[in-house]
């Protein structure tokens, strides 16, 4: 949960410019014109019958997109449906007396072509993290806590027999925020059946190679209150810090924060061998291809809330995100944290129920639904090395050195050579100290028995 110092540059090249600077790479305006009139001319002859197969599919080398039937994904490609997704309102796309399918997709366009550029540009870009960083309309709100520790000394509360002195743990964080069960705009249990239906059928969720298993498996999900203090706490400097935005700053009115981990299938690692100096292809391509079916789960969290009468908003998909030498302005990790679904570990990876095996997303909805207990209150609780000191597992499998019984060195990670090993495929993630370790795809059950936890629905 700590902040570390390390501002290295990312190996991989972000290629979003900030906000109303030139971008070279921007959506081709013209292909995605000639689509939405194909596609409009064919739903609306004999009749209107939306067409809900359709896909916009855009390259990732020249920007440029077509229209295609759903399918099998390709590589270096991403797809938006053009009914429920790119238009989400039923009879958008049925022309009005008199008017032409052109006239009609260049309306159409103007209303929706900088939200859909700002999509492909998160999808396909391999910034770590990339922003557009579009000005808020106020100055940020910094307010941090009581608990502000810059210097990172570990207090005699969190200290830990069998933990190098130099590792430093965090007080524990409060309790959740409780508030009033049974007068939720949305219950727990409607979230977790659309994300998990979007899980099962969505095309998206699948790898580009081979016979095109999926990517992640059914998910865990959690709810945090906007009034939890721990968003105040994760602007103290050695958390996230001062740029870390507020929900009610991303979203006024502002009331929960839904928090997704999905887990890897096991079709991702079943290739990873222990003794490999580079990650399995399977994991490489799923941890790039996986990360667009992420921005895939926040856009349909967010139609899934105007369907409940609701706003919401993905921080990490909104053209004000950025980062500040490597500190994000909306942080996964610790939304997921403050959301009861897992806790962090030296790797820095986040542990869930499911284990580190996995990545998260996120929406701020101004939607009322219950809070879900934290069953932990130490930062790193479950973490075998933070909790007695007796594994080491990812020290071991860093083929880097950047894990060490002091912590983590993000910029170290990314020289594995991994981006080298895959330049043909354009991907180059690593994941060693995610796999093959005693926390990959469960709580250590160690720690497990120690904890109090609830089924979830």
């Amino acid at each position: 949960m700590s902040a570390n110092n390390d501002t290295s540059k990312s190996l991989f090249e972000n290629e979003i410019p900030k906000w109303g600077e030139p971008y070279p790479r921007k959506l081709d305006r013209q292909s995605v014109l000639e689509a939405l009139t194909d596609y409009i001319l064919g739903v609306n002859y004999r009749g209107y019958r939306p067409d809900f197969r359709k896909v916009l599919a855009v390259r990732s080398s020249d920007r440029t997109a077509t229209l295609r039937n759903f399918a099998a994904p390709l590589r270096q490609e991403v797809y938006y449906f053009i009914e429920g997704e790119i238009f989400p309102e039923a009879g958008t796309t049925k022309l009005g007396e008199g008017e032409s399918p052109v006239e009609l997709a260049s309306r159409l366009l103007d209303e929706v072509f900088e939200q859909l550029y700002i999509w492909v540009a998160y999808d396909l870009t391999k910034g770590s993290p990339p922003g557009f960083r579009k000005p808020f309309d106020h100055p940020p709100v910094v307010k941090g806590s009581q608990y502000a520790n810059p210097e990172q000394v570990t207090r005699d509360a969190a200290r830990r027999e069998g933990v190098n002195p130099g590792f430093y743990l965090p007080d524990p964080a409060p309790l959740s925020t409780a508030e009033a069960v049974g007068d939720d705009d949305i219950v727990l249990e409607e979230v977790l059946n659309h994300v998990t239906q979007l899980v099962r059928t969505d095309f998206r969720n699948a790898l580009p190679e081979g016979e095109n298993p999926p990517i992640w498996d059914l998910p865990l999900i959690g709810v945090a209150s906007v009034e939890d203090p721990l968003f105040e706490r994760f602007q103290d400097p050695e958390v996230v810090g001062p740029m870390h935005r507020l929900p009610q700053e991303w979203l006024p009115g502002a009331r929960s924060i839904i928090s997704v981990f999905l887990p890897f299938t096991g079709h991702i690692t079943e290739h990873y061998a222990k003794d490999q100096r580079f990650s399995a292809i399977e994991f490489s391509s799923g941890k790039w291809n996986g990360s667009k079916f992420l921005n895939v789960v926040r856009r349909s969290l967010i139609r899934f809330v105007e369907r409940h009468g609701g706003r919401a908003v993905a921080p990490n998909i909104d053209p004000r995100y950025d980062s500040d030498d490597w500190r994000p302005f909306w942080s996964e990790r610790h939304t997921a944290f403050a959301a009861g679904l897992g806790t962090f570990g030296l790797h820095q990876n986040f542990i869930s129920e499911k284990g580190a095996l996995g990545r998260l997303c996120s929406v701020i909805t101004d939607l009322k639904l219950t809070p879900t207990p934290r069953p932990y209150t130490d930062v790193y609780h479950y973490c075998l090395y933070a909790f007695d000191g007796s594994c080491d597992a990812c020290i071991r499998r860093c083929p880097t050195g950047a894990i060490t019984s002091t912590g983590k060195i993000p910029g170290r990670c990314e020289t594995h050579g991994n981006k080298e090993h895959f330049a043909a495929w354009n991907y180059g993630s690593c994941g060693h100290c995610s796999t093959l370790i005693p926390c990959a795809r469960e709580i250590p059950p160690k720690i497990r028995k120690t904890l109090s936890l609830k089924p979830r629905p």
